[in-house]
């Protein structure tokens, strides 16, 4: 900022023309004409600077330049990121409950009667008679029972097998004895008796036959069935019937070749705690965010997931969503993913929970059915349904306690330019002020420590040049500044930040012409841990620091050097030639020169040095180093070609009119620039 001020103080006024448009009118040989006029001010210097953002006047007009640039943003995107894979769910064959089997047979006492000799004559159908007991009225007798329509074979981990006999003979049953034997190979599955079977009532026996293997033809042979005398004359109705159900009951698999049908082979209800740190959050919005199903079925059918969590909201609509999940060929996974962008989780679990609402909690609920074929398929109880599920979520806010982290901003080197012109001399400056702003948009109390601060001038191999002490007096590298928290509109946007100023003296932070600056610090969120107001953060909205350097023009400089080259095409053309070239400088600022100007090609090579430590004279100043009155001084250029002029390199030494006293830069203060020239032809012929 410095050297731009004093090095346009005495370049801006030879340059400020050099794009003059020229009329075209007669003018006689050896006439002086005048070719630009420009009065020039501090304020008209500076705005044409890289190197300030604002000007400020002062009650007294004195001229402040007020330079600001941020210093750092931080980035909590990584801070509150939930990445959650859930333990992984197995539903195996051996867990699935089958539906019980029921196969049923029937023999009406018409065929009973019917076997008897004489039997319908004596018993006829509608009649009344009395009937005697009879032994043996079913020896032997063999039934094929068919569960074809359930199951091919079917060998079991876990299972029982019922047989309920009905009995609605007008008489009693008696002596029943009735084996079940497999098909196939005849083997015995189970054998019954049943002393005594009272007419109109039903009697049921079950046998465990866990381990056993099933055929879908069962043979029943009723191996004696006595038939007791009825109390007297009774009914014949030759549609009355013994009948014979066989249940197949808590069947649990352990291979089986057989109709399966649609059912739930799980249900998991759970809550899923996540670990953030030692955050314990309430709410949070996703930015960005998905979860992953992650499936292996081995099972010949088709499966289905229902994977819902009810505390995932997007426009007030929970998350539901039904996933399709198709056997597996060569052992492959199949993945599912749901896009969460945009949803809002609440992480106090599920709701009316035993115990009340907690934190960094996820209720889920999973259901995963099997679909049915219609087809024989083939299963063993290594057959499984194995799934996972992978949360990932980037939060856009989160609410609750967001933890006492600590965050460490690595020193950072930036490189400036602004000064890189002055080559010598010392520059006192009366006074710098640097302040460090520091805006909180995060609902938690901070705290920052500085563990680096400097400005360096690498060019004179000298130590850089630390902050010293702050406004307070504390020393500003490793002090402790508390940042107080942001605040919301009834819990909702926007932001209401916090900033914080800690202010220093930087003269001397400046004096050296760095061309580097230094910061590094570590930042503490929640140093004191949980506060009685809930913490929020807006991962958008989070600590950022900049920095003010206000620096008033009131400076002492003696033989401040600044080096500089303009692009300026001097070469004459056919119809302009210029004879002498005068500059005429009224110069209103407390400032003297001595100059040097040196005339370069368009590849920086010298052609010819113009002045060499020229003075250029103050303006005359008060015992309080003010301008009283302006003073002139002309240059005049001669017997010069400027043929292939095209840069002009400017070395420039300044000097302040005191060397004791700072010298202040006010508003009002100008230098009155004429340029003329003498021709030596008429212009427009």
């Amino acid at each position: 900022m410095i050297k731009k001020i004093l090095f346009l103080l005495f370049i801006s006024f030879i340059v400020v023309s050099c794009k003059h448009e020229l009329e075209n009118p007669s003018w006689e040989t050896d006439m002086i004409v005048p070719i630009a006029h420009a009065e020039i001010n501090i304020s008209d210097i500076v705005e044409q600077t890289d190197y300030s953002s604002n000007i400020d006047l002062g009650t007294d007009s004195l001229i402040n330049l007020v330079y600001s640039t941020e210093l750092f943003g931080s980035d909590y995107d990584s801070l509150l990121n939930i990445n959650t894979v859930t333990e992984q769910n197995v539903s195996k064959v051996a867990d699935i409950n089958f539906k019980d089997i029921n196969i049923s047979d029937t023999i009406t006492i018409g065929s009973v009667i019917s076997e008897i000799p004489l039997g319908t004559i004596l018993f006829p159908d509608g009649g009344n008679a009395s009937i005697p007991a009879f032994t043996g009225v079913s020896e032997d007798d063999t039934t094929l029972i068919d569960g074809s329509e359930y199951f091919e074979t079917m060998t079991l981990s876990n299972g029982y097998l019922v047989i309920t006999i009905t009995n609605n003979f007008p008489t009693d049953l008696a002596n029943v004895h009735i084996i079940l034997l497999n098909e196939i190979n005849l083997s015995t599955i189970a054998d019954f008796t049943y002393p005594l079977i009272p007419s109109g009532t039903s009697l049921a026996d079950s046998v465990d036959i866990s381990g056993q293997t099933l055929d879908k033809n069962i043979i029943a042979i009723i191996e004696n069935m006595d038939l007791n005398a009825s109390n007297g004359s009774v009914g014949i109705n030759y549609e009355d019937a013994i009948i014979t159900t066989i249940s197949l009951t808590q069947l649990v698999i352990n291979q089986a070749t057989a109709f399966f049908p649609e059912q739930e082979i799980s249900e998991t209800l759970k809550e899923v705690s996540v670990i953030i740190g030692d955050a314990q959050l309430r709410e949070i919005k996703i930015k960005k965010g998905e979860v992953k199903m992650i499936v292996l079925s081995t099972l010949p059918d088709t499966g289905r997931i229902y994977y819902n969590i009810p505390s995932l909201t997007k426009n007030g609509v929970p998350f539901v969503s039904e996933n399709v999940i198709p056997p597996t060929q060569f052992g492959e996974w199949t993945t599912i993913t749901h896009n969460f962008d945009g949803y809002i989780l609440d992480m106090t679990g599920k709701e009316d929970r035993e115990g009340g609402d907690t934190t960094n909690t996820i209720y889920t609920e999973m259901f995963a059915f099997i679909d049915s074929t219609g087809e024989l398929v083939t299963l063993n109880e290594m057959d499984s349904f194995c799934s996972y599920v992978e949360l990932t979520f980037v939060p856009e806010y989160a609410k609750g306690y967001i933890g006492s982290d600590t965050f460490i901003v690595d020193p950072k080197t930036t490189t400036t330019d602004a000064l890189n012109k002055i080559i010598s001399g010392s520059l006192d400056l009366n006074e710098v002020s640097l302040n460090l702003n520091i805006e909180n948009s995060i609902g938690a109390d901070a705290a920052i420590i500085f563990t680096e601060l400097n400005t360096d001038n690498t060019n004179d191999n000298l130590p850089a040049v630390s902050a010293t002490t702050d406004q307070n007096g504390n020393i500003v590298i490793g002090t402790n500044y508390n940042i107080n928290r942001a605040s919301l509109d009834n819990g909702e946007l926007p932001i209401t930040p916090t900033n914080t100023s800690i202010s220093l003296n930087a003269a001397d932070m400046i004096e050296i012409f760095p061309n580097q600056a230094t910061i590094g610090c570590n930042i503490y969120l929640n140093p004191s841990g949980p506060n009685t107001t809930e913490d929020f953060i807006y991962t958008d909205y989070t600590i950022n620091a900049s920095i003010d350097a206000i620096v008033p023009l009131s400076f002492i400089a003696n033989n401040l050097t600044i080096s500089g080259t303009i692009s300026a095409d001097l070469s004459s053309d056919e119809e302009i030639e210029i004879d002498e070239l005068y500059i005429t400088l009224i110069n209103g600022f407390p400032l003297s020169a001595k100059i040097d100007i040196i005339l370069m090609d368009e590849y920086y090579n010298v052609i010819d040095t113009l002045f060499n430590n020229t003075n250029i004279e103050s303006a005359n100043t008060d015992e309080f180093n003010k301008v009283t009155s302006p003073k002139q001084t002309v240059l005049t250029i001669n017997n010069t070609n400027f043929d292939n002029v095209k840069n002009v390199k400017v070395i420039s030494s300044f000097t302040t009119s005191s060397l004791t006293e700072h010298v202040n830069i006010y508003s009002y203060y100008s230098m009155d620039v004429s340029l003329s020239a003498r021709f030596k032809q008429i212009i427009g012929k």
